[in-house]
């Protein structure tokens, strides 16, 4: 008879915890937007923006953060979403070389959510234009207890704005 000892084996399966997305959360028009915070290098107070002549009209202008001009842009339109005649706040993103700001009503909280807890944008079959042009600027949504927040997808947003 074998022996129980060699037919068995002992192995530690190591379970690795569940990656996290940490986002910060904002409104626009009443509704509620996720930014990865890696991309975000602060946020701020809107302040004095400088128009600048023949930029289109998402771009509000530029401002002076600690001595770099930073350009403002209102994604309001590209979200199909109603503008504001006041920003409230301005979150600064960094993608790849470019820094610029986006203006937001108000920015709420930075949270941790589970990667799988982001769920797909759903079909653009059917939905209306609003919706479907939306939709192309989401990575997908994050379900929380207070209602859902669209994950943005800064890189679509930034060829949109046209600031390269």
């Amino acid at each position: 008879m074998a022996e129980l000892d060699n037919d068995v084996t002992t192995e530690v399966i190591e379970v690795l915890p569940e990656e996290e997305l940490r986002v910060c959360l904002f409104t626009l028009s009443g509704e509620t937007f996720a930014i990865p915070v890696e991309l975000l290098t602060e946020i701020i107070l809107s302040r004095k923006i400088f128009s600048v002549p023949t930029t289109p009209s998402h771009v509000l202008g530029v401002i002076n953060l600690r001595g770099n001009i930073v350009p403002i842009v209102d994604i309001r339109p590209a979200l199909s979403l109603p503008q504001q005649s006041d920003p409230g706040q301005v979150a600064i993103v960094r993608y790849g070389n470019v820094t610029f700001g986006i203006v937001v009503d108000n920015v709420s909280e930075v949270v941790g959510v589970p990667e799988s807890s982001v769920r797909a944008v759903p079909d653009n079959e059917g939905a209306e234009h609003p919706v479907r042009t939306r939709n192309r600027f989401l990575l997908g949504t994050i379900g929380r207890e207070t209602g859902e927040a669209a994950l943005l997808n800064i890189e679509t947003v930034f060829e949109e704005i046209k600031l390269n």
